[in-house]
């Protein structure tokens, strides 16, 4: 089974201490985080290109198994117009660089589109041309427009997959096609039912390929098995039935 478990982020202080001991400090944060969750969601490459002595490091802290999600950088996906045009195809090759330093802990990239961005099918053929073919991509399009099954089969075609942002606590009976799944869990709470829901599903779908699913980290002390880090580590069956916290 293939399923990558996480949260979008790692440096939470406020995570003391039902997650994080007291007394660990800040640069200790991801070791352990790692050793209790199996992937995470980098939200800082969505703001600045890091340097390859800070990915390094991240890798120098995770098992070989730990798998990290990458944001791509905001130019790519935020400015007026998709690469390659504008000169992303340039910014793309750097931002690629970027991250290289994290060789097989790479599980995807998330390219995460406004929603000032309607539909545009011209824009999304030009912007898959130009994904190099072996990067495991998850589009999440903000835009309702996007919603169709020619856009998730056009992008599964490429060998990536719609990123499936849920935020109601209702439970799908798949996940998008393609050659990974990527579920990003954001509503405010899942009861007994969703979660358990959520984890048979996850762990069906991971039988064939790779899974990754971040719950939501702010807002939600740790502790709480029904959202943010706590749904994380219940859903890779640590604290079940309650020992991280009570029933719904």
């Amino acid at each position: 089974m293939s399923l990558h478990v996480g949260t979008s982020g790692w440096a939470y202080r406020e995570w003391r201490p039902a997650f994080y001991p007291e007394g660990l400090p800040q640069d200790g944060f991801l070791a352990h985080y790692a050793h209790r969750l199996t992937a995470c969601e980098i939200n800082a490459t969505h703001y600045r290109l890091q340097t390859a002595d800070a990915v390094a490091n991240w890798v120098a802290q995770t098992p070989e198994s730990f798998r990290f999600a990458t944001k791509a950088h905001r130019r790519l996906t935020h400015g007026r117009v998709l690469p390659p045009h504008g000169g992303g195809e340039a910014f793309l090759a750097r931002f690629l660089a970027s991250i290289a330093p994290l060789g097989g802990r790479l599980g995807a990239v998330l390219l995460q589109i406004p929603p000032e961005k309607e539909r545009d099918d011209g824009a999304l053929a030009d912007l898959l041309a130009c994904l190099p073919p072996w990067l495991p991509v998850a589009l999440e399009f903000q835009h309702p427009s996007w919603d169709v099954p020619a856009v998730a089969e056009r992008v599964a075609g490429h060998g990536g997959t719609i990123c499936l942002s849920e935020t109601e606590g209702a439970l799908p009976e798949r996940l998008p096609e393609g050659p990974l799944a990527y579920v990003r869990l954001r509503a405010p709470a899942y009861d007994d039912a969703s979660r358990r829901g959520w984890r048979d599903l996850l762990e069906r779908e991971a039988a064939d390929r790779p899974v990754f699913a971040f719950a939501r980290h702010e807002g939600v002390p740790a502790g709480d098995p029904h959202a943010g880090v706590g749904l994380a580590e219940w859903l890779l069956g640590l604290g079940d039935e309650g020992e991280l916290g009570v029933e719904l």
